[in-house]
């Protein structure tokens, strides 16, 4: 299990750093694709829940420090994440498009509803429309396209560079 957080957090820190540099340019209607949640919910679905919540924690509080959002935010949408699209391991076939791509639409609409929740539970002072407009529709929609080409990546990476566990002979 500590082999699967490190190699989770290890992907999802290099993640966290491209889309904050990167991908911090493919802004349209004040959105951008927030892909690190596309493939956390990924990597939730294949390594379940409490794995998925530790490493969504730890998670959360880096996008918390980095973010303007107060401490805990990031952290309890990501564990809660990681708890929900956890409880799919080993209950869902994993064909390469259409699985992809009704996470990508699972994650984009938990985000903004969880989002909206807490603003509301907590009082954070965010308008409605900064999580109802026209860019959550583009982000839903880039989410969904770029979805299917993150799991096929993912799986490309993890058959080159994570070595299974040898037995006694290997």
């Amino acid at each position: 299990m500590i082999r699967t957080v490190l190699w989770a957090l290890g992907i999802l820190g290099l993640l966290l750093v491209i889309q904050t540099t990167l991908l911090s340019y493919l802004v349209v209607f004040g959105s951008k694709p927030n892909v690190l949640l596309v493939v956390f919910v990924i990597l939730a679905t294949q390594n379940g829940s409490f794995s998925s919540q530790i490493v969504g924690f730890v998670l959360g509080l880096v996008v918390d420090t980095i973010t303007t959002m107060p401490l805990g935010y990031h952290a309890f949408i990501f564990s809660l994440a990681g708890y929900l699209f956890g409880l799919g391991r080993g209950k869902v076939y994993f064909d390469p498009i259409v699985l992809p791509v009704l996470l990508g639409l699972l994650a984009t609409i938990y985000e903004t509803i969880i989002g909206f929740s807490l603003n509301i539970l907590f009082n954070l002072g965010q308008p409605i429309s900064s999580y109802f407009n026209m860019g959550t529709l583009f982000q839903t929609i880039l989410n969904i396209l770029l979805s299917p080409l993150i799991f096929w990546l993912y799986g490309w990476i993890k058959e080159k560079f994570q070595n299974t566990r040898r037995g006694f002979g290997g």
